[in-house]
């Protein structure tokens, strides 16, 4: 096999890999079938000549070499979800209740979360609590949440249980569980109220509530969790360019397209991009322990009130997601992830599931497609053909979850409106191929925030201004989450117009040009000509710590090696001039210093003290040296951890 068959090659399966990631999914079964009911001849003659997204969703459905396998398996697509149960409810509801009478509260929660999980809506199954199953799982799980000192939550979750058919405005009980949940939150004013109000309805003296108020002083004060704050864009938002800075701009070349540059002098650490997704999508792994909307790790579920298989953190995520992309996307949820189906393909779904209306999404699928790179034309006809069925199936599955309204028919063949959305989804599985941010947070453990921390891929999302960020195989900025939101912060200082980059794969620190350029051009379809890449910088392992200065003649942009004698100048070749490096030399090993210091705070879990002086040392660096060196490499990768430790985090 040549070395330009092998390229092919491995685009290939890297090009598959983004439509479907599981190959014991059914999809990819379907494909080949229809593969090879079609043949080479039709395929690459008919079919990879087509010119249009329409017209080769409109293939899959109607050529007569193709159409049968196609009908076939979709006009048998039907909702496979986790149900609810509530019978498996109840049971872990009295499984809760022993453990909580034990003493043993995080067991106890552990089992009132699966009967929240697994419980119907109210009325679903009046032979269970007569139809009451959630409500009571709601109110189980708060007094233990009481127990934990948790009381925010538990509150929310009484006005869960209130709201899910629990009698509660007439109910002792109920505001004798608030008072206790308002003296968790250290709200004691509140808790006599919540407790006057039960001996209103009480009609006067009562034991529980002397008891109650007895008990309050002593409750389990719960600390209010920390959330992270979102940082804000250094010098405010670019009003052209959503999510951005105003340090940023972006410009267009015939070579490079469309991408973001600095359009002021940028410092390290501005905070040049801080952007919510187009559309974001959990990896079905972390069902069980993210919230589906907003990424945040569950402690207390709050459920869809219709299937199992995913959850909420709060009833304000619920209710957004089910009001919007969940109600179509809800009873297919086990479908989708035995197909076999990529994170892109759920995003691709994604943006029309989210949108107001049918209209919304096109406009948006559409203005992706026309804005973000595809690379149609260099793609192999089994590629489209695979990418067509693809949005042929996800078509189908919003016709059967009514997301174009009630059909005048079952047939699996689309009206025009949906033509355009089958195309418009075949143009987002192209788009998303090269434009889609894996989203992480960073596992940290109880020994140490930095010794041993590592990432962990959650999920993925398409940002509109974060795809403009072209890549170098050594990044200008660090690239971090806040939940779904992407951060992107500069480590090292940009002059004006100077190109502020991102990485899309192995970094020269790592992996030698030859493999860089493989897997970039496998990957992306492209030969990166950073200037990693035209000096053939050595991997980090291999690289000497010696540096390079930048000639001190005013406007003079030559490189000089580090003098051998500091006592004598250096000649500058370009500027003709004898320049003394004494001071450059002193510069160096300050910056070494401040890198020593920086490194002394990590290693005390200092973060925002670590930030600082790595901010100070890189910039005075690049005012007198240019990389590759070895200490500002290692610097720069240190100070990426310590952003990445202001995003999101958790402890096992």
């Amino acid at each position: 096999m040549s070395l330009n068959d092998e390229t092919v090659a491995y685009q290939q399966i890297c090009s598959a890999r983004t439509v479907q990631s599981d190959r014991q999914g059914f999809f990819n079964e379907f494909y080949m079938e229809v593969k090879d009911s079609c043949g080479e001849k039709w395929l690459q003659n008919y079919f990879g000549k087509l010119k249009s997204n329409e017209a080769r969703i409109l293939s899959i459905f109607s050529d007569r070499e193709i159409c049968d396998p196609v009908l076939g398996v979709l006009e048998n697509v039907q909702p496979v979800y986790k149900q609810k149960d509530g019978l498996f409810s109840a049971q872990r509801r009295a499984q809760a209740d022993k453990h909580h009478l034990l003493g043993e509260l995080q067991q106890a929660l552990a089992h009132a979360n699966l009967a929240v999980v697994r419980a119907p809506a109210k009325g679903v199954d009046p032979v269970i609590d007569d139809g009451l199953t959630l409500a009571m799982a709601f109110r189980t799980r708060s007094i233990i949440l009481i127990g934990l000192g948790d009381g925010e939550t538990a509150l929310s979750d009484l006005k869960l249980a209130a709201s899910f058919g629990l009698e509660s405005k007439q109910s002792v009980d109920y505001y004798i569980k608030m008072a206790k949940a308002y003296a968790c939150m250290g709200e004691t004013a509140r808790a006599e109220i919540s407790l006057k109000i039960a001996e209103k309805l009480s009609g006067g003296g009562n034991a529980l509530i002397d008891s109650c108020r007895k008990e309050l002083p002593l409750v389990k004060r719960s600390t209010k969790k920390q959330r992270v704050q979102v940082p804000n864009l250094t010098h405010g938002e670019n009003q052209n360019l959503r999510g951005a800075s105003n340090l940023v701009k972006l410009v267009e070349t015939k070579e490079k397209g469309r991408f973001v540059v600095a359009n002021d002098s940028v410092q390290t650490g501005d905070v040049v991009l801080c952007e919510q997704p187009v559309a974001a999508c959990l990896l079905p792994n972390f069902y069980g322990s993210h919230c589906h909307h907003c990424f945040e790790r569950l402690v207390t579920p709050v459920p869809c009130l219709n299937c199992s298989g995913i959850a909420f953190c709060s009833a304000q995520c619920m209710g957004e997601a089910c009001e919007t992309y969940h109600r179509f996307e809800c009873e297919y949820m086990d479908l989708f992830i035995g197909s076999g189906m990529s994170i892109l393909c759920f995003i691709a779904l994604r943006i029309f599931t989210q949108a107001q209306n049918l209209e919304s999404g096109l406009n948006t699928a559409n203005l992706l497609y026309a804005n973000l790179c595809t690379h149609e034309d260099s793609r192999q006809a089994d590629d489209l053909l695979q990418r067509s069925l693809m949005a042929g199936f996800l078509l189908r599955c919003l016709q059967k979850s009514q997301y174009f309204g009630r059909r005048k028919t079952e047939g699996v063949n689309p009206t025009a409106i949906e033509l355009q959305v089958g195309a418009a989804l075949l143009g987002l599985l192209q788009v998303l191929q090269y434009n889609a941010h894996e989203i992480y947070e960073t596992l940290i453990t109880d020994e140490h925030r930095f010794d041993g921390s590592k990432v962990v891929y959650v999920g993925a999302g398409l940002y509109g201004t974060g795809a403009y960020f072209n890549h170098e195989c050594w990044p200008t900025v660090a690239r971090y989450f806040v939940g779904k939101k992407l951060v992107l912060a500069a480590i090292k200082p940009h002059r004006p117009n100077e190109i502020v980059a991102e990485n899309y794969g192995p970094t020269f620190a790592n992996v030698n040009l030859k493999e860089r350029q493989r897997s970039l051009r496998g990957r992306y379809l492209f030969s990166c000509n950073c200037m990693a890449c035209q000096e053939n910088w050595p991997t980090l392992q291999k690289l000497d710590k010696q540096v390079r200065f930048w000639c001190t003649t005013t406007n003079c942009q030559n490189v000089l090696k580090f003098p051998k004698d500091l006592s004598k100048d250096v000649r500058c070749a370009r500027c003709r001039k004898n320049v003394s490096l004494k001071e450059s030399v002193a510069q160096i090993i300050k910056i070494e210093e401040l890198y020593r210091e920086a490194a002394e705070a990590m290693k005390d879990q200092k973060t925002q003290e670590a930030i600082g002086l790595f901010k100070e040392g890189i910039d005075m660096f690049y005012q007198i040296a240019v990389m590759p060196h070895k200490d500002t490499l290692i610097a720069q990768q240190s100070l990426r951890k310590c952003m990445a430790d202001t995003g999101t985090t958790f402890k096992k």
